[in-house]
């Protein structure tokens, strides 16, 4: 083998050898070391001697049509039209999901004109002539917002679906209703937070305690159902006789009972005996059993609900996923001077806030 070593040039013109250049005697025209060099070149070359490939332009993309981007998939529908008992299937279907399903409201149906409500609303009242032609006069709105015996029965009828029923929030729009008695009763002093609050100016339908109650309030009622073998039937919205008050249990059971289901979203997974435990849970426990705090807004509303309704007992359930427990709360006697407390609260707070646009 020649150990002689040559010089050899090859240049390039873009993709074309230009022209070679080699010292051996045959340099000057066909070379074979000028071949051989770029066959080792071409199969040899470091990524340092190839210019940079994000240099390169992108080869432009064939544009794309919507549905070849998204293909629709395939579906089946009705070949006939829907029918009112499709959607009252659909919509009895939603009702486990409770109110926040909005195709539930959607698919609700009209109020039933013949079933107008046997009584002016508070800002009917408060819009009426006579009302700004008396001066604006309190008087004047309580007795308009008094209503019969008669009337009770028939607005508690009406309402009886309640958080579905649009009447049932109608009514209750303007009044002090028993789920505020206990903030009432017991603030130290009257702030513009509690009139917000007793004017339902706070939205707290989707607070996920809230949610969790109102999604497991049937769950609460069945569990009383096995446990007592009592019969929960549906309750609308009671008000007191000065018009100015009202409560809505989660039921009646048998003639002088009413039902108010608790679902404690903090305690959700636990028992009782570790809610218990809890300073701020609504019960305590007292020899072998548990009782409702009387320091707690819950006892306010009970009892509340019981003078209104005019029933002898509360039963108080407690549902978490874990147990339920099941008291009967009887009438006190001794709470009956906070109805008047509490229709003192709406003359004097309530009353010129409403009038003042709080509607």
């Amino acid at each position: 083998m020649k150990s002689t070593t040559y010089k050899v040039t090859i240049y390039l013109q873009e993709n074309e050898i230009r022209s070679t250049e080699c010292e051996c005697p045959r340099g000057g025209s066909k070379c074979s070391h000028a071949v051989a060099l770029f066959l080792h070149g071409y199969h040899n070359l470091s990524r340092t001697d190839i210019e940079c490939q994000w240099k390169k332009q992108k080869a432009s993309e064939v544009v794309k049509t919507v549905e070849d981007l998204y293909p629709p998939k395939e579906t089946k529908v009705l070949k006939r039209k829907t029918t009112d008992e499709d959607r009252e299937w659909l919509r009895n279907k939603l009702k486990r999901y409770g109110e926040f399903t909005g195709m539930l409201w959607l698919l609700s149906p009209e109020p039933d004109k013949e079933n107008r409500l046997p009584i002016s609303t508070v800002e009917e009242i408060i819009l009426s002539r006579e009302f700004v032609e008396s001066g604006l006069d309190t008087n004047f709105l309580l007795e308009k917002l008094k209503v019969s015996e008669q009337q009770v029965k028939s607005v508690c009828e009406i309402t009886k679906e309640q958080r579905e029923c649009g009447e049932w929030h109608v009514v209750r729009k303007g009044r002090l209703t028993a789920s505020n008695f206990g903030p009432v009763l017991e603030a130290k002093r009257v702030t513009p937070s509690l009139i917000k609050r007793v004017l339902g100016e706070y939205d707290i339908s989707r607070v996920q305690a809230v949610r969790w109650g109102v999604v497991n309030e049937k769950e609460g009622i069945k569990a009383f159902t096995k446990l007592t073998m009592k019969v929960v039937k549906d309750c609308g919205l009671w008000l007191h006789k000065s018009g100015v008050l009202g409560a809505s249990p989660d039921g009646l059971v048998d003639d002088n009972a009413i039902i108010e289901v608790k679902c404690p979203y903090t305690h959700r997974n636990s028992t009782i005996e570790e809610a218990v435990k809890d300073p701020k849970f609504c019960l305590v426990k007292r020899d072998a059993g548990y009782c409702l705090k009387q320091s707690h807004h819950y006892w306010h509303q009970v009892q509340g609900q019981l003078f209104i309704t005019g029933k002898q007992i509360c039963y108080f359930v407690v549902w978490t996923t874990m147990q339920t427990v099941v008291l009967a709360i009887q009438k006190d006697c001794t709470w009956e001077p906070n109805l008047l407390s509490l229709q003192e609260f709406y003359t004097i707070h309530m009353i010129p806030a409403l009038v003042d646009g709080g509607l």
